[in-house]
């Protein structure tokens, strides 16, 4: 007895194949959607990095110039808690010449180290907050000797600036090396993240 055998319909096989076209443009579409999905969070995490950069950067510009202001004693009547420490130990160390180049810290006027968080900074140190980040920055003061005056004849008078016989100018300005780290802290808790920026700039002060 002979056996017929019967192909499949030809619908059955172009059904198949849509199928198999359909689940592979699923999976395409799926890996894109995956890819721009990352891709968008990346951006969103560089944007808020980025804004925090510049935050913590202005930071360090503010203790900048918050220490080119109250290191000039003219500015000494409106002082606040801080700046006042600022100025005993610009003061202090006038006064002791083996403090020379060495960093202090404004507040508390000990060695000066790193602050760790925003909670270890004082009042006048804090920038006010900005939702739940929070702001500020801290200050070390080293006393870099006396600026050298240049262009400037011997004197004859009492107090005349010698070079020729290695005299000390007392005319000249003090020359101080200021540090700012600004800081800033996104949320609270240990596992907030703090971003931190390091600020140098040289001042010169007439004589106290």
């Amino acid at each position: 007895m002979l056996k017929t055998t019967r192909s499949a319909p030809f619908h059955t096989q172009s059904g198949g194949i849509t199928i198999l076209v359909a689940l592979s443009l699923l999976v395409l579409l799926t890996i894109a959607a995956v890819g721009m999905s990352r891709n968008s969070f990346r951006e969103v995490v560089i944007s808020g990095t980025s804004r925090q950069g510049a935050m913590v950067r202005n930071n360090a510009d503010a203790g900048i110039e918050w220490s080119i202001y109250w290191l000039d004693l003219a500015n000494a009547p409106g002082a606040t808690q801080t700046s006042t420490q600022l100025q005993a130990l610009k003061t202090n160390l006038l006064l002791d010449e083996l403090k020379s180049g060495k960093p202090f810290s404004v507040v508390g006027g000990a060695a000066y180290s790193k602050p760790t968080d925003i909670a270890s900074l004082d009042t006048d140190q804090k920038l006010p907050d900005v939702g739940e980040t929070q702001q500020g920055f801290s200050i070390s003061l080293t006393r870099m000797g006396k600026l050298p005056i240049t262009d400037t004849s011997q004197g004859i008078t009492q107090g005349s600036f010698a070079p020729a016989t290695g005299a000390i100018s007392k005319q000249a300005p003090d020359l101080w090396a200021v540090r700012s780290d600004g800081q800033v802290q996104v949320g609270t808790g240990l596992l907030a993240p703090t971003f931190l920026h390091s600020k140098e700039a040289w001042i010169s002060t007439p004589v106290q």
